[in-house]
């Protein structure tokens, strides 16, 4: 599990950790999923929130409601992206290539989708 210290010793979940949250649609919960952490909703509020995305909806956006909020006490931590294989990795990258506000967590799953590629490749 990545979890990162604040200075008032709260945890606070490191972009690119895999949780399983509900997702809200205009209000309605359409049932628990998995998502991606982008970071805190506010960067000055660790107890505001985390920005999370449905990564097994589509690419990142608010228009289909592939991003959204969770709080610390909705999610349970699954993994990591660096869990993930090499063609779940390289889709994901494909969808954050050109969104420079995920820049942490599209560098992340770059690493992670590189080293699975050198271990498949023997490198």
């Amino acid at each position: 599990m990545t979890v990162a210290t604040t200075s008032a010793t709260q945890s606070v979940l490191e972009p690119g950790t895999v949780v399983r949250t509900p997702r809200y649609d205009e209000g309605k919960n359409t049932g628990v999923r998995r998502a991606i952490v982008m970071g805190l909703w506010n960067e000055n509020d660790p107890k505001g929130g985390y920005r999370v995305w449905f990564y097994t909806l589509g690419a990142p956006s608010f228009a289909p409601r592939t991003l959204g909020m969770a709080f610390a006490n909705e999610f349970t931590v699954v993994g990591t992206v660096e869990d993930m294989s090499e063609r779940t990795l390289l889709r994901l990258y494909r969808w954050l290539r050109d969104r420079d506000q995920f820049s942490t967590v599209r560098f992340r799953i770059q690493k992670a989708g590189l080293r699975c590629r050198a271990l498949r490749l023997g490198r």
